[in-house]
């Protein structure tokens, strides 16, 4: 005797058989199978997201007053970029960019002077970094060391001068700048062009002048009546 399933449940059957005779385990427990050219599309944005990353990863750009260091894996190539654009391998090389362009910094000074007096000096420095490579790998920051620098300098010469000395002593700082500084910045990479003394001026509150009385503390002491 034959029994006879309904015609629903016949196609059913059938779409799940076939399902899982063609590899599709989501398409046995649906009745369905999916769509090919979704997920194809899905597979074809993905990849062209990954290339315009890799793309934009890859294409830098050098400025006129620029140099470009790559770094591939961590080791500096020896070659210097020009500016322009260049290309690099994504997510291998870094690149690092150097200004070569003149840089003027303020490097102002403030400290006691031989008599004890506080001393402000304002200097002016100017510079450019004449070899990106030793400037890049010598020093951590050479515009910071040459600032630090001339900072000690200053309060060398302010310590062997008084303060009426110093208000003088203009052109002997400024020798005394570019004869320690200059050196110390070509060994970083760096070319020292000028380096000017503002002023020198009193700061703050400093010891009293030879002319006015030294102030007295404590208490005063009483006449005798």
């Amino acid at each position: 005797m034959r029994f006879l399933c309904p015609p629903g449940r016949a196609r059913r059957r059938r779409a799940k058989s076939r399902a899982a005779t063609d590899g599709w385990p989501c398409a046995a427990r649906t009745g369905c199978r999916p769509r090919t050219g979704e997920a194809a599309m899905a597979w074809l944005v993905a990849v062209g997201l990954v290339v315009l990353l890799a793309a934009a990863a890859s294409v830098k750009r050098v400025g006129e007053d620029e140099r470009g260091l790559v770094f591939r894996t961590g080791r500096l190539r020896e070659r210097v970029l020009r500016p322009g654009t260049v290309l690099l391998v994504p997510f291998v090389d870094r690149l690092e960019r150097v200004d070569v362009s003149d840089t003027t910094v303020e490097v102002p000074f403030t400290g006691p002077a031989e008599d004890g007096r506080r001393a402000r000096v304002e200097a002016v420095l100017t510079f450019r970094v004449a070899d990106p490579v030793v400037a890049t790998t010598a020093v951590q920051n050479h515009r910071t060391a040459i600032c630090q620098l001339a900072l000690v300098v200053m309060r060398t010469e302010a310590e062997q001068r008084t303060f009426e000395q110093l208000t003088t002593a203009r052109e002997e700082l400024r020798r005394a700048l570019l004869r320690e500084v200059a050196p110390a910045a070509a060994g970083w990479g760096v070319q020292l062009d000028r380096v000017e003394v503002r002023s020198v001026t009193a700061a703050g509150p400093s010891a009293p002048e030879p002319n006015r009385p030294r102030p007295e503390f404590g208490p005063r002491p009483v006449p005798d009546v």
